[in-house]
């Protein structure tokens, strides 16, 4: 199990964001693998979000029961301010699903700092490819992906069919990629 504490800020760019992180003064925030006992906060997180067809509805069994895959951010209080999915398709392929902060930590780096959980946490079950679906374009290149199209990754394809034939809309949003190593930078291509 992993546990970080960082300041709430906004990071340009990884590298500098884990630097300052370290020495900023702000209230620190805890992020860490969720466990079982933060599935009700996160679908609580998450719920308004999916209300919205900003992302895909969760049930709480359905957060529960992949409550391994989850990483939180939490505040003095322990309560869940931030959150974000690792939704594997494959041995070499995964999501980063469920990326929510609570409204009022918006703009405090939260979001970037589960994104880089989740990532760390695809680095451990050695996943080489992450892609994610999102509205805010500037976030995920901001942490190294690179655009891309979603017919790339057919498995979501099929996801998104299936979900649609039991009546979920759903909401188109840009794709991004982006290549893990193994030691946590992004494999160079080319």
């Amino acid at each position: 199990m992993f546990i970080y504490t960082f300041a709430m800020h906004n990071f340009p760019s990884v590298a500098p964001a884990l630097e300052v992180a370290r020495s900023a003064v702000a209230l620190p925030a805890t992020v860490r693998r969720a466990v079982r006992a933060d599935a009700g906060q996160i679908l609580e997180l998450v719920s308004p979000y999916a209300d919205q067809g900003l992302m895909l509805p969760r049930t709480l069994d359905q957060i529960a029961s992949r409550i391994d895959n989850y990483v939180v951010a939490t505040d003095a209080t322990t309560r869940v301010i931030a959150c974000a999915a690792l939704e594997e398709y494959s041995p070499s392929l995964a999501e980063v699903s469920s990326v929510a902060v609570a409204p009022v930590h918006h703009g405090k780096g939260l979001g970037t700092q589960v994104v880089l959980g989740v990532e760390r946490l695809a680095r451990a079950r050695d996943i080489e490819e992450l892609f994610a679906l999102s509205l805010t374009d500037n976030f995920f290149i901001s942490l190294g992906y690179k655009p891309t199209t979603i017919s790339r990754y057919p498995e979501k394809l099929a996801r998104y069919d299936s979900l649609s034939r039991s009546g979920i809309e759903i909401v188109p949003k840009p794709c991004f990629q982006k290549t893990l190593s193994r030691w946590g930078r992004p494999k160079l291509v080319g």
